[in-house]
């Protein structure tokens, strides 16, 4: 069947923080660009996970950082944020800092540089397909929107999905984590009219949990349970760390194991006695996927020792950041004020001649991504992606 042709030198798939960077970056170097998003918002797992923080975007300092690791894009969207929130400043979280932000205004920057573009058309609630290849090279990818298909011809393609959806369709190589590896993934709910927050709130909720799942009263899982304070003084954040394979129906069991827990923190802890759940993340978000067989592969090692590269293009401290499904949550720090750097060869297929990759399908280990899917990394991985596809 033939459907109505769509032509442009780059396609970005999907509109998260690294897609929505490297089509405004595409588009800023010229290139005629198409963005497509599963989604009717820009923002990907940044909105629908309920996340309050940019992680990746400072040197692991005691001082309060003045700058970001990596200008560009990320500096924009951070000044921006700032802009509309001036309270929100650096926070120290362990041994690193991080940028607060609320949903609403990440997707509102997000909307507002996107929309700049002029060589830059982005189609919401669309998804890839299929993708035809011809010698090592993806020659059109089908997208539909609602009940309507359309063949893109693109020059170059970056998948951006976070789920690998054109390194699948596209034949390009990928390695997987096996399923009993896998880190847990997260479900977040929000609740108001909590009374007399504080700091040690973020102990006694998966103090508690613990306790209950000793007792054989919830799923093992829910140990991991954390909690982190909201905007106002009555509302906070709960996240649950869930396996991401081995649950049938995770997402009704995500919503089911959310109430079992607002349920029992009002219960134990008067401080929930009278709260309620006003939002839940409408799905579980895996930490890992797919991740693209690159001409580089970043290691722990690699992350650990600081190790930089000819082509390295963005710099990271965050920590290996890992949360094991029998161990919960570990962290391995770089040396404080050491950074790595992620190279160009990490976003380059092996096989696939026009395809690039930023985001959380990136060509690394399953430890290194531990470091490499935050945030900020993400959004300066989809700026330089966005960059090296529009000179492809």
């Amino acid at each position: 069947m033939k459907y109505k042709k769509i032509e442009c030198e780059v396609l970005v798939v999907g509109g998260g923080v690294a897609g929505i960077a490297a089509s405004i970056k595409a588009a800023r170097e010229g290139a005629s660009t198409v963005l497509i998003e599963k989604n009717n918002f820009p923002g990907g797992t940044g909105i629908t996970g309920l996340h309050r923080f940019i992680c990746g975007l400072y040197a692991n300092t005691e001082d309060m950082p003045d700058k970001i690791l990596n200008e560009g894009i990320a500096s924009e969207i951070c000044s921006m944020l700032q802009e509309l929130a001036p309270g929100k400043i650096p926070l120290r979280m362990g041994k690193v800092y991080v940028l607060p932000f609320a949903t609403s205004n990440l997707m509102s920057v997000l909307r507002s540089l996107s929309e700049k573009e002029k060589q830059l058309d982005i189609y919401y609630n669309t998804e890839a397909v299929s993708a035809k290849t011809e010698n090592n090279t993806i020659v059109s990818v089908t997208i539909q929107k609602l009940n309507k298909k359309f063949n893109i011809i693109p020059r170059v393609v970056v998948d951006c999905s976070g789920d690998g959806v054109i390194i699948k369709l596209s034949g390009a190589r990928y390695r997987t984590t096996p399923p009993d590896q896998h880190q847990l993934a997260g479900y977040t709910f929000r609740v108001n009219g909590l009374k007399h927050v504080d700091d040690i709130l973020a102990v006694k909720v998966p103090y508690y949990l613990a306790r209950a799942v000793e007792q054989k009263k919830m799923p093992f899982y829910l140990k991991y349970t954390t909690f982190t304070a909201g905007d106002t003084e009555d509302e906070g954040y709960c996240k649950l760390n869930m396996p991401s394979a081995g649950i049938m129906e995770r997402e009704k069991q995500a919503k089911k194991d959310a109430l079992s827990v607002h349920t029992y923190l009002a219960k134990v802890l008067p401080v929930f006695n009278e709260s309620y759940i006003v939002e839940m993340s409408p799905e579980v978000l895996d930490r890992e996927g797919p991740r693209l067989y690159g001409k580089y592969t970043l290691t722990a090692d690699d992350v650990i020792t600081a190790r930089k590269f000819p082509d390295g293009i963005v710099k990271n401290a965050w920590p290996i950041e890992l949360w094991d499904q029998q161990k919960g949550v570990r962290y391995q720090y770089l040396k404080p004020g050491e950074n790595y750097e992620i190279p160009l060869r990490c976003l380059v297929t092996k096989n696939i001649k026009n395809l690039f990759c930023a985001g959380r399908c990136i060509s690394v280990t399953h430890e290194a991504l531990g470091s490499t899917r935050v945030i900020g990394t993400c959004i300066s991985l989809g700026e330089k992606a966005g960059r090296e596809a529009a000179h492809r």
